[in-house]
């Protein structure tokens, strides 16, 4: 006979009622029952599970604004500031993005580790080939709703050798391999050549940026 069937017949053994016997059968009745309950109340075993959890992420190759959400599109590069100048100046002014996603200083690009180059297109702006007759520039800015225009130029290099085209993109712009962020390489200049004197105002344009990685 099993352990289990010798217990149960024994707990059985003992709830079975004495009838017709003394006082004294009662009370071994009573002292059976609270023997009976102890046994039930014995504990069982605890059971267990053993496994495994995996965590994971994947991260995808790609180029943000410093400072930026992350956002595809409407990213806000910054601004070429050229400052103040009175109505009446010649020569040259120079500028570089800045602001980018409205963080101070030099507009930065971050890019991934996997991403070993760029490239970069400027838009002709709002208003190209005007102001031919104050300087030089292919994109120009201007002063308000009227026809005062000063035009100006874009360039990937702070020596301001190599011009943006205003219909392709530059290619093959290297980036650190490292993963560290570096300044947007957009720089604007202005080259005034005609001394005759500009309406005053707020001379501006939008340029269109597109960077492909």
């Amino acid at each position: 006979m099993r352990a289990p069937e010798r217990k149960r017949e024994a707990l059985e053994g003992l709830c079975r009622p004495l009838t017709g016997g003394p006082a004294p059968h009662r009370k071994q009745y009573a002292a059976a029952l609270v023997l009976a309950a102890g046994l039930l109340a014995w504990p069982t075993q605890a059971g267990t599970l053993t496994g495994t959890l995996q965590s994971q992420i994947q991260l995808t190759a790609g180029c943000v604004i410093a400072g930026s959400s992350g956002n595809a599109s409407g990213v806000n590069f910054g601004m070429l500031d050229f400052g103040t100048k009175p109505s009446t100046f010649t020569g040259t002014v120079t500028a570089t993005a800045s602001g980018g996603e409205g963080v101070s200083g030099p507009t930065q690009i971050v890019c991934s580790p996997d991403v070993l180059g760029i490239s970069i297109q400027v838009g002709a702006g709002s208003f190209p080939g005007q102001g031919g007759s104050i300087g030089v520039g292919s994109r120009a800015m201007r002063n308000g709703n009227t026809a005062a225009y000063i035009p100006y130029e874009v360039y990937r290099d702070a020596g301001h050798t190599l011009a943006y085209p205003t219909g392709s993109a530059v290619t093959g712009i290297t980036v650190p391999a490292n993963g560290v962020a570096f300044a947007l390489p957009i720089y604007g200049q202005i080259n005034k050549q005609d001394p005759s004197a500009l309406p005053a105002g707020m001379y501006t344009d939008t340029l269109q940026i597109t960077l492909t990685y």
